[in-house]
Parts: C-alpha cells; sequence; structure tokens
C-alpha cells in the first residue's frame, strides 16, 4: 500500500503544485491591496448583500476572515470533489481501476492509499497558501494598524482544512457510491453550495436554521475574533469526524462495488434471456 501512496502522491504532484500557485493569489491580492482599500471596506461593513455573503468587513481580521477564511475553503473544495470524484468512479470510467484492483492490494487498502494521497495534497497547498499569506501580511504590517500576528494569520488561514478534508472525503465516498463520476460530482457540488449559501441564509433566515448544524460552513467561523484567537475545537472535530465517517462509508460501499457495470447499489444485475 506504501508504493501505492507513492504513485498517488506523484500522480498528484503537478496539479498540487498548480493549485498551490493558483490559490495564493488569494491573499496576494487581497492582503496586498488591504492598506489602499481599508477606509473605504469600513464604510461598507453593514450592507446587507456582505452580511448575506457571510463577510465582515470593518477591521483588518474581519477583512482576512471574510476573504480567506470563507472564500479559500469554498475554492480548495472544488480541487478536492474534481480529484475525490475522480479517483475511483473516475478511474472506473477511465479503464484504469480494473487494473488496479488486480494488484496484491485489498480493496480497503486501495481507497485508504488513494484517500491519503489526497488529504495530503490538500495539506499541501493549504501550507503553502498559508506560508504566502503570512509573508503578505509581513510585506505590509507598517501601513495597517492591527494586532494580529503573522503566526495568527498562518493559523487562521490552515485552520480551514478540515472542512477541505471533509469534502474530500466526501467525494471518494460518493465516487464508491454513485454509479458514475457525474452523478458524484453533481451531488458533491450541490452539497458545497448549499452548505455555503444555507449556513449564511440560516443566520436570517429563521425557515432554515433547524437545518443549519448539517451545513459544513456552520462550522467555519469567519469572524476577526476567530481569525485572532482561533477556531472552535468543537467545530473543527465535527469537521473532522465527518470527514473520517465518510472515509468509512466509502470503504464500506468499494468493497460492495461492481466495477465496469455503472451500478447504484441497490442495483442488481439482471440475467438476460
Amino acid at each position: 500500500m506504501f508504493r501505492l501512496l507513492i504513485q498517488e502522491l506523484k500522480f498528484r504532484l503537478n496539479t498540487t503544485l498548480w493549485w498551490s500557485v493558483g490559490l495564493s493569489f488569494l491573499p496576494l491580492v487581497y492582503i496586498g491591496i488591504y492598506p489602499s482599500v481599508a477606509e473605504e471596506m469600513a464604510n461598507l461593513a453593514d450592507l446587507e448583500i456582505y452580511r448575506a455573503m457571510g463577510m465582515n468587513l470593518g477591521t483588518f481580521p474581519d477583512w482576512v476572515g471574510s476573504i480567506l477564511v470563507i472564500f479559500l475553503p469554498l475554492v480548495a473544495a472544488i480541487y478536492a470533489i474534481l480529484n475525490g470524484t475522480g479517483t475511483l468512479a473516475g478511474e472506473e470510467e477511465d479503464g484504469r481501476l480494473e487494473m488496479l484492483v488486480t494488484l496484491p492490494l485489498a480493496r480497503w487498502q486501495i481507497v485508504t492509499a488513494k484517500a491519503l494521497a489526497l488529504s495530503l495534497s490538500i495539506l499541501t497547498i493549504l501550507l503553502i497558501v498559508s506560508l504566502g499569506s503570512m509573508g503578505v501580511m509581513t510585506s505590509i504590517q507598517d501601513q495597517i494598524d492591527t494586532d494580529l500576528t503573522g503566526i495568527e494569520l498562518f493559523t487562521a488561514v490552515l485552520s480551514t482544512y478540515p472542512l477541505v478534508f471533509s469534502m474530500a472525503m466526501l467525494s471518494i465516498f460518493l465516487a464508491s457510491f454513485c454509479a458514475n463520476r457525474r452523478f458524484a460530482s453533481l451531488i458533491a457540488a450541490a452539497v458545497l453550495a448549499v452548505s455555503y449559501f444555507g449556513s449564511n441564509l440560516a443566520e436570517s433566515t429563521k425557515v432554515l436554521e433547524p437545518f443549519e448544524p448539517f451545513f459544513l460552513f456552520t462550522y467555519v467561523d469567519a469572524s476577526g475574533k476567530a481569525v485572532v484567537e482561533g477556531q472552535q475545537t468543537g467545530d473543527l472535530l465535527v469537521l473532522m469526524i465527518t470527514g473520517v465517517v465518510a472515509f468509512l462509508l466509502s470503504l464500506v460501499f468499494f468493497q460492495r462495488r461492481r466495477l465496469t457495470v455503472g451500478m447504484w447499489p441497490w442495483q442488481r444485475s439482471k440475467v438476460p434471456r
């Protein structure tokens, strides 16, 4: 299994580096321009459209929370969905998975190696973006009035990992459960979109309040206070446990999956007459 893990990491290397570079433009642009737009953003902090999007722009920590802590995992989750659903279901459609299961490895080892590789790739991306964020802040620190330190910013950006991890494991589960990659991708994308908009709207819409615990973004605090003091441990645990449960379900359903037939778990093959 270790050799398969190394191979999976090598397979994702270029994609991981390119996504790291791409996502690093978020802190480079939005933190870098803060000194020139700080006063204007503070005047717009009370607009309803920003509140509906879960954004608060009053202070520099609020700005960081609204831009990086919310939008960074939202974009990184797209990488998780593309790679998670491309694993298993995508490889089955490409004809590579049938050859892979002929290796002297149990199915659970195959899924575990792929899940570990994807988890490490996401961690690498967020580490690079966190370091980049700290570097950009260091370059403008003498231009802004804030008590936020570079280490606190680094920790705040890296704390988005549990959310992206949970989406990655959910995508792998859907890849093992759904009949094909298209359905897996659509469901994962719907979960991401509903979680983002639902968690923001639940704060102002009583109809959605009972469903708020089911939205993943509910467990991400984008306030300036959370940027400085860190995320709640309980919220991070909920996201990590969600990812672990999704991973365990992927083991169960991939073990039962019939390859090449493109069937849902409840379907049964029909014997031709």
